[in-house]
């Protein structure tokens, strides 16, 4: 090999190429990403932003926050743990069949346990109903210490897919890619062989590939990384995206991907349908007896690479006997047109705007003080009556000769009617809640 992150003996590995072009649909995809972070910050009761609270205090409105959407998320999480069953295997016919199925069973239900995959489907319901997506990742567990296989919530930003797949499950997505910001010595450990190509990126800073006068010697430096100082000079995803300055933390990019390739297929007279192996006896048997028909189909294999920036450090097929990505979507609700996922909270969320708004100017109007008064009256100046007026204790020396004056006012209302407006929107907007949502206290 003359690259330390090519493997150019592949010909179904990913290139370059093709790792940049799913970057860029990336950045095509419709932005949805921001207005799922905030769902989920309504749903966990984050829902007065620094801008308006600074409105707010200028106004002088107490900051308030009646949180409807918290409790209804809440709710229906309870919902979802109270209907959860334990996955069983049920026979489809034949003899033996539940024999088979029991013992399945019994192993499945183990499987489930030891691998947490309940509390990994609870914690991806939750952004399911609230923003429309939840991830778990299904996977063999590299701790030998540990259960053979695990089960874990995964955050939907670390996890980017092909938007224009349109099975549930992904079967027809072409990739899927997941992203996540690591130490250089932790991915080093994972990737020896390139231990030096990620140290360099990482633990020695970005100048090994900023710099002009990196790798331009005639001899006696490696060739490996000067090839990848060209792969990484050359890139036209900007540095940012795969190199923290700051914190010296590199983004590895776990990628899987399908290839569509033409193999031979044996149809049996029952309907059974395996592919084709010429090592195998009894395939061979099948042929030459006619019990069997060799036919050609059109089949996908699903594959897996990893990426620091654009040096390829693995590429491979997949370690799984199945063809599913092994990363689970818990889907709530999609548009039509677009195919972004949304949830409960998109709807709820004007509604809690009114009540967090109405709530704080309720109570600002309960305090508030109108003052209506002509000059000379008193001694005190705007500002000091604007914060004298509205205390409980306050008081005020008026002076005899403007207050003499013909013409001279000095009163102090409270507009109590506008509050009552200001409580019956608040309970309009508590009782939209649960229309707009759907959510029912039952």
């Amino acid at each position: 090999m003359t690259k330390t992150t090519q493997q150019e003996n592949d010909p179904l590995a990913i290139t370059l190429e093709e790792f940049t072009e799913i970057h860029r649909e990336i950045e095509d995809q419709p932005p949805w990403r921001a207005q799922a972070d905030k769902e989920m910050d309504y749903a966990d009761g984050n829902q007065l932003d620094s801008e308006l609270i600074q409105k707010q205090r200028d106004l002088g409105i107490p900051p308030a926050i009646e949180d409807l959407i918290g409790p209804a998320m809440l709710s229906i999480q309870g919902y979802e743990a109270t209907i959860r069953t334990d996955w069983r295997v049920t026979a489809a016919g034949g003899t033996g069949g539940q024999d088979v199925a029991d013992a399945l069973n019994s192993r499945l239900n183990e499987a489930e346990r030891e691998s947490k995959a309940d509390r990994a489907c609870s914690e991806a319901f939750r952004p399911q109903a609230a923003i429309g997506l939840g991830w778990v990742e299904v996977s063999r567990n590299a701790d030998p210490f540990k259960y053979a296989y695990r089960c874990q919530a995964v955050n939907r930003n670390e996890i980017a897919w092909d938007f224009q797949a349109k099975s549930p499950d992904l079967e027809d997505a072409r990739w899927l890619r997941r992203h996540r910001w690591m130490r250089p010595e932790r991915i080093a450990l994972a990737f020896p062989k390139h231990k030096d190509l990620i140290q360099g990126a990482g633990i020695n800073g970005a100048d090994w590939w900023t710099s002009a006068n990196y790798g331009t010697e005639e001899g006696g430096s490696s060739t490996g990384l000067n090839n990848s100082w060209a792969d990484a000079r050359g890139w036209s995803v900007e540095e940012s995206r795969w190199y923290n300055r700051q914190t010296k933390e590199l983004c590895l990019s776990e990628v899987w991907y399908r290839r569509w390739v033409s193999v031979p297929v044996l149809k049996s007279p029952d309907g059974r349908v395996v592919e084709f192996d010429e090592d195998n006896p009894a395939h061979l048997y099948a042929i030459t007896t006619g019990v069997s028909k060799l036919t050609s189909a059109t089949v996908a294999r699903v594959r897996r690479a990893y990426w620091l920036g654009p040096h390829r450090l693995a590429d491979g097929p997949t370690p799984y006997a199945h063809d599913h990505f092994p990363y689970v979507p818990f889907w709530g609700f999609r548009e039509d047109r677009t195919s972004v996922p949304y949830g409960y909270v998109r709807g709820m969320i004007y509604q809690q705007d009114a009540i967090n708004s109405g709530t704080g100017k309720l109570r600002w109007g309960m305090s508030a003080v109108s003052l209506i008064y002509t000059e000379d009256t008193t001694d005190l100046t705007d500002a000091q009556l604007a914060r004298t007026i509205g205390r409980v204790d306050s008081r005020i020396k008026l002076k005899s000769e403007g207050m003499n004056k013909p013409g001279a006012k000095f009163e102090v209302s409270r507009d109590y009617q506008l509050t009552s407006q200001h409580l019956q929107m608040l309970q309009d907007s508590r009782a939209a809640i649960e229309r707009v949502g759907s959510i029912t206290a039952g």
